[in-house]
């Protein structure tokens, strides 16, 4: 009988592995030219919708329960990343600039 192959990203810190270089990788893309203030709330926006979108994707992978870990981070994720959504929005229509 021949063995049944198995997918590497069957394993769950395979995964995780994954995420890990292409959450490193689009941030050395993101960061490595010269930068304004407002680029890098964009640069920062963009990490955080990557982020919530590979731990969704672990959570809907592995069906996680509610229970865990990973589960909870995605829930943390998304109400920071409303939260930032909202002050963004804010922020636009009053016309106040983020003073650093």
């Amino acid at each position: 009988m021949k063995p049944i192959k198995t997918n590497k990203l069957s394993n769950p810190a395979e995964f995780i592995k994954l995420m890990v270089i292409i959450f490193v990788l689009v941030s050395v893309f993101l960061f490595s030219q010269g930068l304004s203030q407002t680029q890098i709330i964009v640069n920062v926006v963009v990490l955080l919708i990557l982020f919530i979108g590979l731990q969704l994707t672990f959570v809907i992978l592995y069906k996680k329960g509610v229970r865990t870990l990973a589960f909870w981070i995605l829930i943390i994720l998304l109400l920071l990343g409303m939260s930032l959504a909202g002050a963004i929005w804010y922020f636009s229509k009053y016309g106040i600039t983020f003073q650093l």
